[in-house]
């Protein structure tokens, strides 16, 4: 006999059919027992007389005839209200044990590092079930869209080179070239113009970027977007394409009624600053953003560059866009640089940003001046970036495009918080994997295998760690740095006295133990570490500092010399928000005669530390 679903089963009463799932919930009147299955497409209730040792979530077979239940007990919550299962046999396929946490509610009350250490649980949640099914509806929809306007799905490589995109870029080590890195790709950005230049006028994949920055609401490690790009066109044809995209999708999956506005609105960055002060803005009523409706709009007419905190210049979008056609000459002459507006376009709805693009350089010597403009020589510009140079003197065509962001736009539909409760398999907030314990540390033979010795499993001695600190900032462009050699100090005032600086400016870097995990917590030296705080925000049970020994065997340094860089020793760094209320920070750098002082924002580049309230 074939199976049939849940779904199905009002198609045939007065039939035997055979139906498999999990056991919803279990309810026992004497000599009869009531259970509701559950498969992909809902619910069935199942009558039986036979005893059964029966436990929720259990997977099971059953074999029985579809009945018409009496008017009085019809379900109209479910859709198979109308029948039960009157079963004549009952496999139970797999016992299941006791459940970590319900997933009969919405499961937002539940620890987060719980959900995701059982995610294959979690998924169970009707909410889950629902967010994960809408993210394929909707993409089924965006490729039925884009095929029917002729664009050709291509998958572009995960291993690449690693180029400044606008963030850290995650590596991979080479076993046949060791030393040199692989980079996962922050986006498909140069390999979908290279199709350009290959003839592919439009293309268009369902792409993973990898980017190494910090989690937060509506940003991942991982996400998914509809990347896209064509040939021979102008910014009103991406634009109007991409739009064309989202109203499609969005009404095949029931949203199209929520559009406020179609087609999108266009706004500039400079309108939308002065309105709004931001170019995430949300064009909603109250009355608009209780019904969850969807204010989508452009911006466009964004300044190509602006200045870094060191008074260099940088992208404020994309490297690889083109200024617009009048600022073209400012931009080879590397003149009026503040005034130069790029050829970007972002879609925004209800405050986020759900896609991004531009129409690109695709004149070796534009996408050259962009470079040289951002301070980097022609050897530099030739080195990272020769292969696009080399690839535009061969006819490239003009082209754009635009990448829309999945997971944000299902986010918005579902009312989500969080980009993770869009994802089958997200990283937690604080970045470590789902279900399995990642990152973890590797087999010493595959260090061997990779020609890679980690120098956090070196002993190091204060001097070593403080020549690395510095080359650290230098690398990563931190230039405002104070450097001091003095007397032995062992206290926050001592430190502050001999540096000149305040006690609140003082780093103070503790080591402690969080369910037996180490870590380095972060201070101003003017406050203490509120424990109960601490534990609470990091969800753990136990908590206490590193004894000296415990130090020392950790991080090689002396109780008091430690900095504020977890990294180094290959540990997580949280800090305390009132530490960032200094514009610097000071703090011993290895040793206990030698301290640096240096911007709270480099620290917080380069250390990356998740931040939150734990100080009295």
């Amino acid at each position: 006999m074939s199976r049939i679903l849940a779904g199905e089963t009002t198609k045939y009463i007065g039939k035997q059919v055979l139906l498999k799932g999990w056991v919803n919930s279990i309810r026992s009147h004497g000599k009869i027992t009531f259970f509701d299955l559950r498969d992909r497409t809902g619910l069935v209730q199942i009558v039986t007389n036979q005893k059964i040792n029966l436990k929720p979530e259990s997977s099971l077979s059953v074999t029985g005839v579809v009945a018409a239940r009496p008017v009085e007990l019809v379900n109209p919550k479910i859709s198979s209200g109308t029948i039960e299962i009157q079963a004549s046999e009952i496999n139970i396929l797999n016992q299941s044990k006791e459940l970590p946490f319900p997933i009969d509610t919405d499961g937002h009350d539940i620890d987060e590092d719980l959900r995701l250490k059982y995610r294959y649980i979690d998924l169970r949640r009707p909410r889950l079930q629902a967010n994960i099914q809408l993210r394929s509806h909707y993409v089924q929809a965006i490729r039925e869209y884009l095929f029917e306007k002729e664009f050709t799905e291509i998958e572009t490589p995960l291993l690449t080179k690693s180029t400044p995109e606008g963030s850290r870029d995650f590596v991979v080590p080479s076993r046949h070239y060791p030393g040199k890195f692989y980079a996962l790709p922050q986006s498909p950005q140069q390999y979908k113009q290279l199709l350009m230049v290959g003839g592919f006028e439009n293309y268009f994949q369902i792409a993973r970027c990898l980017r190494d920055e910090d989690p937060r609401a509506d940003r991942a490690y991982e996400h998914t977007q509809v990347d896209l790009e064509m040939s021979f066109v102008e910014q009103t044809d991406v634009m109007r394409t991409v739009e064309g995209m989202i109203i499609h999708g969005l009404e095949k999956v029931g949203f199209g009624d929520k559009i406020l506005s179609k087609p999108f609105p266009i706004i500039s960055y400079e309108e939308a600053q002065a309105k709004y002060g931001s170019d995430k803005f949300d064009l909603r009523s109250d009355r608009e953003k209780q019904e969850n409706m969807l204010a989508f709009a452009w911006v466009t007419k964004f300044p190509f560059f602006e200045k870094t905190e060191e008074g260099d210049w940088t992208f404020t979008h994309n490297p690889f866009s083109a200024p617009v056609p009048e600022h073209e000459s400012w931009h080879l002459d590397h003149k009026n640089i503040e005034q130069i507006i790029t050829q970007q376009y972002d879609l925004v709805c209800n405050g986020y940003e759900v896609g991004g693009g531009s129409i690109r350089a695709h004149k070796p010597e534009v996408l050259r001046s962009t470079f040289q403009i951002m301070g980097y020589s022609d050897q530099e510009i030739d080195e990272k970036f020769g292969h696009m140079l080399d690839a535009f003197s061969y006819g490239a065509p003009p082209h754009g495009g635009c990448a829309h962001g999945v997971e944000r736009m299902i986010m918005i539909l579902q009312q989500e918080p969080y980009i993770r409760e869009v994802q089958a398999f997200p990283q937690t907030g604080r970045g470590r994997t789902s279900i399995m314990d990642a990152p973890s540390e590797l087999d010493p033979a595959q260090l061997v295998e990779l020609k890679l010795e980690l120098t956090t499993h070196k002993k190091r001695t204060g001097d070593q760690i403080y020549t690395e600190i510095l080359n650290l900032l230098k690398l990563n462009h931190c230039h405002d740095i104070q450097t001091y050699e003095h007397q032995v100090v062992l206290t926050s005032e001592q430190a502050a006295q001999v540096r000149g600086t305040t006690i609140d400016q003082g780093a103070k870097a503790l080591v402690m133990y969080g369910d037996n995990k180490p870590m380095i917590v972060v201070l101003s030296a003017s406050t203490s570490a509120d424990t109960g705080a601490l534990k609470r925000w990091l969800k753990i049970r136990d908590l206490r500092m590193a004894k000296p020994e415990e130090v020392e065997a950790l991080t090689n340094l002396k109780v008091g010399s430690i900095p504020p860089f977890g990294s180094l020793f290959g540990l997580p760094t949280y800090v305390d928000t009132k530490l960032g209320n200094n514009a610097e920070i000071a703090f011993n750098a290895g040793l206990h005669t030698k301290s640096l002082k240096i911007k709270y924002s480099d620290w917080v580049k380069v250390e990356q530390p998740i931040v939150g309230s734990f100080s009295k």
